[in-house]
């Protein structure tokens, strides 16, 4: 019996052997050996198929790009910068001067409250003129600032910007004059600002921040308040914090003397005042510090 299967085996063994040398050297020659199949080469060759074309695909991948952060300061319009708050020097046919401040809207047009005309949207204006009812306002555009400094807020912003304009531009919302009364909702260039940026449960109150700067006095805020916030200025402890975030910020000129004007007049360590929701009514003023008077 032992010897029988010793025997099968020595013959079976002599005659594979010729097959075998007879198709290895097949499977040398291109475009033979897909058709040959031979399970026991394939079974050991495809695992190191599969690893060189993983790693290749893993090495290819493009890495992903960092997104861009927008920037803090712009001089004038442009594409992403819808929400950016712009600063203007405007002088009145009387000869008077002061800020003016509109929402850059995703085309590059501005909406504001300007006097005697009330929330309109405007082409933006580097330096020209603006004629409401036959009265021509000299208009100098100085800077732009982002809306906030954190990003996912600016998009939020950018999303809902049409709908949180639509109530105060289908009404053509009257401007508020200054001392003026009215018995209808009216809006400043820093109020109708004020209720884009921060909504509020009501049209006539602007839900501030809680660390919103009021540095005018406990009744209202001013478009000075406004950009402190903006630049970041408003809850640095001294000069010199408020020096350094300055040189971080950059910008224009113009920017550069406004915000180092306002430091100074800042009292060093001195808690920032509450903000508290004011009438959207109202014309929000400071008290003269200058020849400028905030909208």
């Amino acid at each position: 019996m032992n010897f029988s299967l010793r025997a099968m085996t020595k013959t079976t063994m002599h005659r594979l052997i010729p097959s075998l040398l007879f198709v290895l050297p097949l499977l040398a020659l291109p475009g033979l050996a897909p058709a040959v199949s031979f399970s026991g080469v394939a079974a050991v060759a495809q695992p190191d198929t599969s690893r060189r074309a993983t790693k290749a695909t893993k090495t290819s991948r493009p890495v992903a790009a960092k997104p861009i952060r927008a920037p803090a300061v712009v001089t004038s319009t442009g594409p992403g910068q819808a929400g950016y708050v712009h600063y203007w020097l405007i002088t009145a046919p009387d000869g008077s001067q002061e800020m003016q401040i509109g929402i850059e809207l995703p085309d590059q047009r501005i909406a504001w409250s300007f006097p005697g005309a009330g929330v309109r949207v405007a082409p933006f204006i580097a330096d020209g003129v603006y004629e409401v009812h036959d009265q021509r306002y000299t208009v100098q555009h100085r800077y732009g600032l982002r809306p906030y400094r954190n990003e996912p807020a600016v998009a939020r912003l950018q999303t809902n910007l049409q709908q949180r304009m639509k109530y105060w531009l289908d009404n053509a919302t009257p401007y508020c004059e200054l001392n003026g009364v009215s018995r209808e909702v009216c809006v400043s260039c820093f109020g109708f600002a004020a209720q884009i940026l921060y909504p509020g449960k009501s049209r006539m109150y602007a839900d501030f921040p809680r660390d919103f700067p009021r540095t005018g006095g406990a009744d209202y805020h001013t478009t000075e308040d406004l950009l402190l916030y903006l630049a970041g200025l408003h809850a640095l402890p001294n000069a010199e914090a408020r020096q350094r975030r300055m040189e971080q910020l950059g910008g224009p000129p113009a920017l550069r003397e406004e915000l180092t004007r306002l430091s100074a007049e800042i009292i060093d360590n001195r808690p920032t005042a509450v903000a508290v929701s004011t009438p959207a009514k109202r014309r929000l003023r400071a008290p003269a510090k200058s020849a400028l008077h905030p909208g």
